[in-house]
């Protein structure tokens, strides 16, 4: 009985031994396509209910796992995640597996982006999403983001600035309505709120995020909108050097009498180059730059003279710029998943601006007498960041950055300096047992902008003398969260939630201080059919936006022109709805995704840019400029629709095709509002009073003005045998129906003009609207614009040639500013 009872003992001491047997997994992390290993890759083990965190080399151990199978999720930054179930043997305690990650660049369906302030899926996302990856745009020679941004849908940028869906206008690169930020933080220029595109470093972009719609709960005043998130690269384990190098030439103008140059054809050309590596495996660092000059196609300020030689040293409108930027990351070995980050970037430029043309016929290319000014500027920006990944899965951010900018007229008249200083505490976590991701945040911008162009005096003419540098302050602090809850099994329905509260003081020293909060919400849907993939979208978004600085106090003579301030200028305020439709599909061997979505925008105090007699010289010329007002209530309806994919006609031949169409119908809501009266300087009305309907150029349907209502972009490129490619893009851009009826007043050409007007304008010498009205007849059905590129792939090098423009259009996207003609360029890729 004593022998049976041991002999007992022992098998039921096996079987628990058995039954509680613990296992451990290990194994490395690594990029599918580099085979280098992936360091810090957060590991979710679902029957431990636990979080682990790869290291530095990419090695992980997990043991105590006591079950015989076990679903592990891997997780990483620009990385498509992965699920896995391992089984372990009975006989066997540790496992070893090599798990391999896809760069999110070679997905076409499953790209992750940040636009809700931490990573998510563009399928599963409740805002309409578009992700750009600049490496498949290599062959375009796109020289800044905004080239690259303009290839997508719903989106165009007319003269440096973004418009997403109508929802704003031409505004002379002042008060963007589209937040733009670099690695999560603002990139407008501190002082007039002006995109800084040729200032962010093209050549180290990872990826471009575009959130269209409402955005001011997480980004801020700004992305009223929308939002642009530029993403730039870290290094992977293999050290890799790029070398772009291009030549382009303008070819003349349709009509050999409008050319602006008399002698070689004007050149732009660029070199840019692109070095990372990882030193020690815990150490990246980047280095690039350029060297850019561009001759421009806009010639100089003098009258074209055909009875005699011009011998002006004037150079036309030019851009030379020179740029170093770097980028650092240390991760530390003894506490996992903290890093520490030095960003830099400089930029020299040496430019001369123009922004109205001479007139709308022989000297369209050349610029308005006295309106073209040469500045020289210094710009640069340092990014000091840390970022904590714990091991459970929440992750805390602290992002800083300093932005200065010394801008020098060469008259001294519209000097400036602006300085930002920006700062970010972020927490989010993902509570992946009950589908749950938290994210939080505190943030303060502090701006700064000192010189003579924005000191709020009232007629920049008549100013006497050198102008009285002002000094002007502003500052945002804000508080935000968002709460997104999955539901079901599948984690198929997501439901988000978010708010923001923020804090705006302006002040200055000829500046009375203003201050304002207010608080925003949003909330969106996404359901997604789990075998179709079809997702269904919904969200609703409030927006708002505090008017910049140079909005309200500029005061700039540019030549005879001036830019006029309005210190009355109140915020503006939105709501923004959309309902959405996203499915991926494949026709035999096309694989490819569609996107269908209805939006609607709604706004108060919309503020808009408008030209007019807003001054009181006895000039005339002196008198006109431009203004920004409070126009009153207004709203966007329209339909955003894309399209793109890729397929394989034979083995060696494919082909990727993107197309999308957009359509915006920005209407006001009272047309009859007025937003000014002009008042004489002893106080007496001149019974001018501006409304919609009085300084409208079309009335009839109420549309905005300076709005492009519809837009077509398609881009097709074959590639054979992985060696030569050929494509083109066709772009259409509806005509702007509307714009200041002021253009129209003042052309001689006009014959709806009576004598006494023509009368006037030909005693106040050459004024820059003249034939605009045939002009602007002659483009009612819009511009369609062909290129076309061909490219060979080397090894370690590309070359490709391009032709933009190819059937050499004379278009303006906006008025007083003409396009380009056609071009020819050359590019060099080398991948070393």
């Amino acid at each position: 009985m004593v022998k049976k009872f041991y002999v007992l003992f022992f098998c039921c001491l096996l079987l628990q031994l058995s039954v509680f047997a613990q296992y451990t997994l290990k194994g490395t992390v690594k990029d599918a396509l580099e085979n280098t290993p992936i360091p810090y890759t957060q590991i979710r083990v679902n029957c431990l209910n636990d979080v682990f965190m790869a290291d530095v080399n990419g090695v992980f151990t997990i043991g105590n796992i006591n079950k015989d199978s076990c679903e592990v999720e891997f997780y990483q930054s620009m990385f498509e995640p992965i699920k896995r179930i391992v089984i372990f043997s009975s006989k066997k305690k540790e496992l070893k597996v090599d798990i391999l990650l896809f760069p999110i660049a070679t997905r076409l369906d499953e790209a992750k982006v940040s636009a809700s302030k931490y990573e998510t899926n563009p399928e599963i996302s409740t805002n309409s999403l578009v992700v750009l990856q600049p490496k498949q745009a290599e062959n375009k020679n796109f020289i800044s983001v905004d080239n690259l941004v303009n290839t997508a849908g719903g989106i165009v940028v007319v003269d440096n600035e973004p418009q997403i869906r109508g929802g704003s206008g031409y505004s002379c690169g002042m008060g963007s309505r589209v937040m733009i930020m670099l690695d999560d933080m603002p990139l407008l220029r501190p002082d007039a709120g002006r995109p800084m595109w040729n200032f962010i470093p093209m050549e180290s972009i990872e990826q471009v995020e575009i959130l269209k719609g409402a955005a001011s709960v997480l980004f801020g005043s700004a992305a009223i909108t929308g939002a642009i998130n530029v993403l730039t690269a870290y290094p992977r384990s293999k050290p890799q050097t790029i070398i772009t190098t291009f030549a382009k030439m303008y070819d003349s103008p349709k009509n050999p009498y409008q050319t602006s140059w008399q002698k070689a054809n004007p050149v732009e050309f660029g070199l840019s180059f692109l070095h990372s590596r990882m030193i020690k495996k815990n150490f990246d660092f980047v280095i690039g730059g350029e060297i850019y000059n561009d001759q421009s196609y806009i010639g100089p300020q003098e009258r074209i003279s055909f009875s005699k030689k011009n011998n002006s040293s004037s150079k036309g409108k030019f851009e030379q710029r020179y740029r170093l930027n770097f980028s650092t990351r240390y991760r530390f070995e003894k506490v996992k998943g903290l890093s520490v980050n030095l960003n830099g970037n400089f930029m020299y430029s040496n430019n001369a601006q123009s922004y109205i043309w001479m007139d709308a016929d022989t000297n369209i290319f050349r610029s308005c007498e006295n309106s073209m000014y040469q500045y020289k500027e210094f710009t640069f920006y340092v990014d000091p960041t840390v970022k904590y990944l714990s091991t459970k899965g929440g992750a805390h951010s602290f992002r800083n950055r300093v932005l200065f900018s010394d801008s020098k007229e060469l008259s001294g008249d519209v000097n400036a300096q602006a300085m930002m200083i920006f700062d970010e505490y972020q927490y989010n976590k993902t509570f992946n047992k009950i589908g749950m991701t938290i994210v939080a945040g505190i943030s303060n911008q502090y701006s700064t902008s000192y010189g003579p162009v924005f000191s709020g005096e009232g007629d920049p003419h008549a100013v006497k003398g050198k102008k009285v540098p002002s000094a002007a302050f502003s500052n945002n602090f804000a508080m935000y969260a968002q709460l997104e809850q999955k539901f079901f099994k599948k984690r198929n329905l997501t439901v988000q939630l978010g708010g923001r509260w923020e804090f705006y003081n302006l002040w200055g020293t000829k500046i009375e201080s203003e201050k304002k909060n207010k608080p925003i919400f949003r909330v969106g849907v996404n359901y997604q059919i789990p075998k179709t993939k079809t997702s269904f979208r919904s969200s609703f978004g409030q927006g708002y936006r505090f008017p910049t600085i140079g909005e309200k106090f500029i005061s700039l003579t540019v030549g005879d022109y001036g830019f006029y301030p309005n210190p009355a200028l109140k915020p503006e305020t939105s709501w923004n709805a959309e309902v959405g439709i996203m499915q991926p599909f494949q026709f035999f061997d096309f694989r490819g995704l569609f996107d269908l979505c209805y939006f609607h925008q709604n706004y108060n105090n919309f503020i808009e840019f408008s030209m007019g007699v807003w001054g009181k010289s006895p000039r005339l010329q002196e008198r006109f400029g431009y203004r920004f007002f409070n126009i009153g209530p207004a709203k966007v309806d329209g339909i955003d629709f894309s399209l793109m994919g890729e397929g394989k006609i034979t083995k060696h031949i494919n082909y990727n095709l993107t197309v999308s169409y957009t359509w915006s119908q920005p209407v006001t809501k009272d047309p009859t509002y007025v937003y000014f009266t002009q008042v004489s300087e002893g106080g007496t009305s001149y019974n001018t009073k501006f409304s919609f309907l009085k300084s409208s150029s079309d009335t009839t349907r109420r549309v905005l003005k300076y709005r492009i209502e519809h837009m077509v972009k398609l881009d097709i490129e074959f590639t054979f045998f992985k060696k030569f490619a050929i494509g083109g893009t066709l772009n259409y851009y509806s005509a702007m129906k509307n714009v200041d009826k002021f253009m129209f007043d003042f052309d001689i050409n006009n014959p709806t003009l009576p004598d006494a007007t023509i009368n006037l304008i030909k005693s106040s010498g050459d004024l820059p609207f003249y034939n605009f009205y045939n002009f602007f007849q002659d483009n009612k059905k819009g511009s369609l614009t062909l290129d076309l590129r061909a490219s060979y792939y080397f090894e370690k090098l590309s070359v490709t040639f391009l032709v933009k423009n190819v059937t050499n259009r004379l278009y303006a996207l906006r008025p007083l500013y003409i396009e380009p003609p056609r071009t020819y360029t050359l590019q060099l890729i080398i991948k070393i």
